[in-house]
C-alpha cells in the first residue's frame, strides 16, 4: 500500500510539472510607475494595473515574468521584441510600428500640471506654460502639441525615483511646474508628505488618457491583444476587480 501510495503521488507531481511546463510565460517590461506598479512592503512586485495584468493573463492560462526598467529601456526591449509586453504604455500611433494595442485599456488616468500651491499655475492650454520651466519625463507619449509647444522649457529626467526629484526640484524653485500622471503624481505627493504644499490642475495635457498592456510584435501577439482585451473587459465585470481597485486606494 505504501509503495502505491507513493506512486500516486509521483504521478501526481509529474501531472502538475506537466501541466506547468505546458503555460507559456510572458515577460511583462514595465517601470516603478505607483500606484500602478510599485514595489510591495515585502519586496515583491503589486500595483493595480500590474496586478491586473498578472491575473487576467494567469486566467488565460499564461505565467509571467515583470522587468522593471527605466522608461527608455522599457521602450528599447520592446522595440527590440525582448519582452512580450509593455504595462501602462499610452497610445501613440507611430507605436504601432512595434507594438499590438488592445482595445480595453488596464486603467485610465491623464498627465497633468503640477505645481507649487504658493506659485499657483492656472492651467488651461498649453499657453498657460508661457515662460514656465516645466518638469518631463523622457519619451513618454505627451502628445505632438506639448512636445513641440513653444514658449516655455521642457526639462526632461529619465530614471527611478526621477519624478519624487523633480517634485522637490520645483519646491525648491528650480522648476515651476511638472507634468505626471494625475494618480502617480497624487501617490507620491502624499508619500512625501507635500499633499498641502502641492496642487495640480484638473485638466489634462494628453488627450488620450488610457494605460495599456500592449504586446510586442512577436509572432502571434497580435491574436493575444485581442483576446486579452476579451479576458480583461470580463474581468472587469467581476467583484474580485473592485476588490483589486479597493485594495490601492482606486
Amino acid at each position: 500500500m505504501v509503495w502505491r501510495k507513493g506512486w500516486i503521488l509521483i504521478c501526481l507531481w509529474w501531472g502538475l510539472a506537466a501541466q506547468a511546463a505546458e503555460q507559456p510565460t510572458l515577460t511583462l517590461l514595465t517601470e516603478l510607475w505607483p500606484p500602478y506598479v510599485m514595489r510591495l512592503d515585502d519586496g515583491s512586485l503589486g500595483g493595480a494595473d500590474l496586478e491586473l495584468a498578472r491575473t487576467v493573463l494567469t486566467r488565460m492560462g499564461y505565467r509571467t515574468t515583470v522587468k522593471v526598467l527605466p522608461w527608455k529601456r522599457v521602450l528599447q526591449e520592446a522595440r527590440l521584441q525582448q519582452g512580450d509586453g509593455i504595462v501602462d504604455a499610452f497610445f501613440e500611433e507611430r507605436r504601432l510600428e512595434w507594438l499590438h494595442y488592445p482595445d480595453e485599456p488596464l486603467s485610465q488616468s491623464g498627465e497633468v500640471i503640477f505645481f507649487p500651491l504658493d506659485k499657483p499655475v492656472d492651467y488651461q492650454s498649453l499657453a498657460s506654460l508661457k515662460g514656465l520651466r516645466v518638469g518631463t519625463q523622457t519619451d513618454y507619449a505627451y502628445g505632438e502639441a506639448f512636445l513641440t509647444a513653444a514658449g516655455f522649457t521642457r526639462v526632461p529626467m529619465t530614471g527611478e525615483s526621477n519624478m519624487i526629484k523633480q517634485l522637490h526640484l520645483m519646491m525648491a524653485g528650480r522648476l515651476d511646474a511638472v507634468v505626471m500622471n494625475q494618480m502617480v503624481g497624487r501617490y507620491l505627493v502624499r508619500g512625501q508628505g507635500l499633499q498641502d504644499q502641492i496642487g495640480h490642475s484638473d485638466k489634462t495635457v494628453t488627450d488620450s488618457n488610457r494605460n495599456f498592456l500592449a504586446f510586442t510584435h512577436k509572432p502571434g501577439h497580435e491574436k493575444l491583444a485581442y483576446q486579452f482585451s476579451l479576458a480583461l473587459k470580463a474581468f472587469k465585470q467581476t467583484p474580485e476587480y473592485q476588490a483589486l481597485l479597493t485594495r490601492y486606494g482606486l
